[in-house]
């Protein structure tokens, strides 16, 4: 394909790769021209079978309908995970890999769910008692 066939943006691309090229055969120092970028690889997410999401779920002793919640899930799909009837999806498999290299971080989120939860129902002192009960402040 000849230049004068090439969009502006291919001719820009084209041009671009020619100055490269032409860098590169001078012996210009890359790093001083270029804007220069380590990528580290982020590998597939593991396989998990049934034993191994059951570890996972246990490493932040959850119930599987806490766990579920927490994978944005339902239960069934827990069970079905755990009795090997389904496989976790990849962005399950990439979820529970998160939380086996960080439980406690896990844990801690399920610990201030279950506060503000329960804060939310009044039963943890948030004062919602004292407002609907008529013999209180008397």
């Amino acid at each position: 394909m000849s230049e004068s066939k090439l969009s502006s943006r291919g001719t820009r691309i084209v041009n671009a790769l020619s100055e490269l090229a032409a860098n590169l055969e001078g012996g210009a120092s890359v790093e001083s021209k270029y804007t220069m970028r380590q990528v580290r690889l982020i590998s597939k997410p593991s396989s998990y079978p049934p034993a191994r999401v059951r570890a996972v779920r246990a490493l932040i002793g959850a119930s599987q309908e806490v766990f579920a919640q927490l994978l944005a899930v339902s239960p069934m799909t827990v069970r079905s995970w755990e009795q090997g009837l389904r496989q976790p999806s990849p962005i399950a498999r990439r979820f529970l890999d998160e939380i086996k290299m960080e439980p406690s971080h896990f844990r801690g989120r399920i610990l201030i769910a279950a506060v503000d939860h329960g804060r939310s129902n009044g039963t943890r002192g948030s004062g919602k008692h004292a407002k609907n009960n008529p013999r209180q402040g008397q």
